[in-house]
């Protein structure tokens, strides 16, 4: 299920042979939550989507809208205000075209019935449609998260993966699992998914941080696996300590890290294998690898499955989301320092910067192979429950900074394990100037100056900025969002940034984008209310992709010059913009979006969208003609993801 635009609105519901006859029609399109109230506490209000319809060359009338609470009689009917949104044409099979104009009216959940009245026509609404269209709303924004049949999802996937023999001939790998206290069930579930693996040439190197536990005694016991080897630890050392030991107890080409209780599909050794000598063939042989993984519930459900992009650095930068089955190669382990105890609880985070930081290639398995159980004090029940590592966190990402040389202030971000990381205007401050073509809004404009004023640059002539920012008049831009901005782009190896967009509504309308398999272009989690995260809240982390906003972003001058483009001596248009983030990133460069920035737009919106104008589609097709593996999919997001869905779906079929 792709976004809601108006065209897939009337190919499922189109106007019958009443309007048809008519030549007008009135419709309640669509229900999405508001930005009304505090989000974590539920709505408190809706928006619904309104199209008031006339056949062309009539105009539609203006419909009002009155709700009418339940038992209070006509006498308790009040205005619901009908907000205009945007006029759009709609043509027919037939050829025949009509007008549409769409409303949004912001209806308080306490109402029972509202009627809408345009000319001769009403539509009232109750519960029931209440419930219909609500509904589909919840099934359109679904993601991944919440599918709730994620686990027959993951057992067809598992089905393929199993039907593909295992390598039987390839590197020794082991595998690092520090247990201090564990349950034994859990202990033995936990070997068992080892024992279980398909590919055979592994070793578990095991460090009994607690040898006095006579229930874990019994279960390391029973095993009689040579492959699994024990290592007695004098004492609880710590999570860093006890995994320090089992590192340099390992004799395999690779180290993977699996916690004490958690569980391995059979699978997993084998798809990493397959990677490895994928890379090797290609005189590259990985030095990290990971892959997604999920959770496991108390009663063995697996739920709430963690899908990744590929390495992408500003995502790392807000959160671990390498997280689990991290794995190294075993000679770059002597390349690094191993973690200390100031980054406990967050060793493996600091772990995957110090082998990224060498350069080596960096491979993403694209399938969920690790399960993390939740269990009572773990971080995946209560993230709450392990404060010092959201405090090493915070270190682990300032010694990768300083190691690499870079100025930034790291602090918590807005969920429980994910960070800020704002990187400061450069000293001098570099030009900022507008784009040939650019409008600015008064509050844009006035943003543009304020930081001119605050940084002693100069009013930049046309060619001259070392910054350039493209924008429309629509959006709004204050100067702590352009100075962020300003910071991001102005790292080495950064092409623009892009700030969120948030509607005039509360609603988003932009959180980032990706190209779909046609190479047009669709904005994620559009619509949301700006305090929804949507998918593991990839709306309010940043992170780096192919395509960003061809509205709203800043680009290094410099950079533009050296695509062939000069954004301040020309126009570039919203296709030409599109292209040159495609371009910036098969020369390695990043786009960035950077959520801690706002724009905010200051003019009606539809909620609904258009289907790709046949311009779109051509310029989808020269986008494919520049990155021929588009047609796999956008190459920031992941496989698993359906690529016509804003919302982060899972793909099936």
């Amino acid at each position: 299920m792709g976004e809601l635009t108006l065209d897939s609105y009337f190919a499922e519901y189109p106007l019958d042979a009443g309007e048809l006859r008519r030549g007008r029609a009135l419709r309640l399109a669509a229900c999405l939550r508001s930005d009304e109230g505090d989000f974590a506490a539920g709505p408190v209000s809706h928006l619904w989507v309104v199209l008031s319809c006339a056949r062309a060359p009539r105009r539609p009338h203006a419909p009002r809208c009155v709700a009418l609470p339940e038992g209070r009689g006509p006498a308790g009917a009040r205005p619901v205000r009908l907000a205009p949104l945007a006029r759009h044409e709609l043509t027919l099979a037939g050829g025949e075209r009509w007008v549409v104009e769409e409303r949004a009216a912001l209806v308080p959940d306490e109402v029972d019935r509202f009627l809408v009245v345009a000319g001769l026509l009403r539509v009232a609404a109750g519960r029931r449609a209440h419930r219909d269209l609500l509904g589909a709303y919840d099934a359109r924004i679904a993601n991944a998260s919440v599918a709730a049949d994620y686990p027959a999802w993951l057992a067809a996937r598992r089905e393929v993966l199993l039907a593909r023999p295992a390598p039987t001939e390839g590197p020794l790998m082991s595998i690092v699992t520090p247990a201090f206290r564990t349950p034994p069930r859990l202990l033995r579930e936990m070997l068992q998914s080892v024992l279980a693996q398909t590919y055979r040439r592994w070793e578990l190197v095991l460090v009994n941080a607690s040898p006095g536990d006579a229930g874990m005694r019994a279960v390391l016991d029973e095993l009689a696996d040579p492959r699994v080897r024990v290592v007695e630890a004098p004492g609880n050392l710590g999570i860093v300590g006890n995994t320090n030991l089992g590192i340099r107890a390992c004799r395999g080409d690779y180290v993977s890290f699996l916690d004490h209780d958690d569980l391995l599909e059979p699978c997993a050794l084998a798809e990493l294998v397959r990677a490895i000598r994928e890379g090797e063939k290609d005189g590259c042989a990985p030095g990290l690898l990971f892959c997604d993984e999920d959770n496991v519930d108390g009663a063995g459900r697996p739920c709430l499955p963690l899908i990744k992009p590929p390495l992408n650095a500003d995502l790392l930068l807000s959160n671990d989301y390498v997280l689990h089955w991290l794995t190294v190669r075993r000679e770059l382990l002597g390349s690094v320092a191993l973690a200390g105890p100031e980054v406990e609880g967050a060793q493996d985070y600091d772990l995957t910067f110090k082998i990224c930081e060498l350069g080596t290639p960096v491979v993403r398995v694209p399938q969920v192979l690790y399960h993390w159980r939740i269990t009572d004090g773990s971080s995946a029940g209560d993230p709450a429950s392990k404060e010092y590592a959201q405090e090493a966190g915070v270190r682990a990402i300032e010694g990768h900074l300083a190691r690499t040389g870079v100025s930034a202030e790291v602090r918590r971000g807005w969920a429980y394990f994910t960070y800020e990381t704002r990187f400061p205007v450069p000293a001098p401050a570099p030009s900022v100037g507008l784009a040939r073509g650019a409008e600015a809004s008064p509050a844009t404009a006035a943003a543009l100056k304020a930081y001119a004023q605050a940084r002693g640059t100069r009013a930049p002539g046309v060619g001259e900025a070392d910054l350039v920012l493209f924008v429309t008049r629509e959006h709004d831009l204050d100067l702590a969002s352009l100075e962020l901005l300003v910071g991001h782009v102005c790292r080495r190896g950064t092409f623009c940034a892009a700030p969120r967009v948030v509607r005039a509504d509360g609603l988003l309308d932009y959180a980032g984008m990706i190209l779909r398999p046609d190479g047009t272009p669709l904005r994620m989690l559009r619509n949301l209310p700006q305090d929804d995260g949507g998918y593991v809240g990839r709306a309010q982390r940043p992170y780096d992709a192919l395509v960003v906003n061809p509205e709203c972003f800043l680009a290094d001058g410099r950079e533009l010059a050296r695509l062939g483009l000069d954004g301040t001596a020309a126009p570039l248009a919203l296709g030409d913009a599109l292209e040159a983030f495609v371009r910036a990133h098969a020369a390695g460069l990043c786009n960035v979006y950077l959520p801690y920035a706002t724009a905010r737009l200051n003019a009606p919106r539809s909620l609904m969208g258009r289907d790709p104008s046949p311009e779109e589609l051509a310029r989808g097709e020269r986008l494919l003609a520049l990155l021929p593996e588009l047609a796999e999919g956008d190459p920031s997001h992941s496989p698993s993801f359906d690529p016509w869905s804003p919302y982060y779906r899972l793909l099936r079929g």
